[in-house]
């Protein structure tokens, strides 16, 4: 019984310690090398349509859209993955079934190419 409430008082004790006291911080190590920021690379779709196929055939799973886009023999759609540091502005938006979709402007093109926005569909 004296080991039940030892282990009880124990349980108490760590509980009314405050949050900070448990975990400390996680300071980044200056050992390891922080991460490179490359452009990261957007999939776009010259057709909304082709966007939209591509997203339900892969389930929307960015690593099955990466891999299916690798393929050389696979069918892309039209879509492919543009750096960010290509992208510049939004041309137009729509919203189907709640979901938004940007057409961006890319350098060294004249036609938008269709996008996941990044920015939610505004409530009804």
């Amino acid at each position: 019984m004296r080991r039940v409430l030892a282990g009880f008082g124990l349980v108490l004790a760590l509980l009314a310690q405050p949050a900070g006291a448990q975990q400390k911080p996680r300071t980044p190590d200056p050992k390891v090398p922080a991460k490179p920021a490359g452009p990261e690379k957007v999939l776009m779709c010259g057709a909304l349509s082709n966007l939209r196929i591509l997203l339900a055939e892969t389930g929307g799973n960015p690593a099955a859209i990466k891999t299916r886009l690798a393929d050389p023999r696979a069918d892309h759609l039209g879509c492919t993955r543009v750096g960010r540091d290509r992208i510049e502005g939004n041309a137009e938006r729509v919203v189907i079934g709640g979901t938004a979709y940007d057409c961006l402007k890319v350098k060294e093109t004249s036609l938008c190419r269709w996008t996941l926005s990044g920015v939610p569909a505004e409530a009804p």
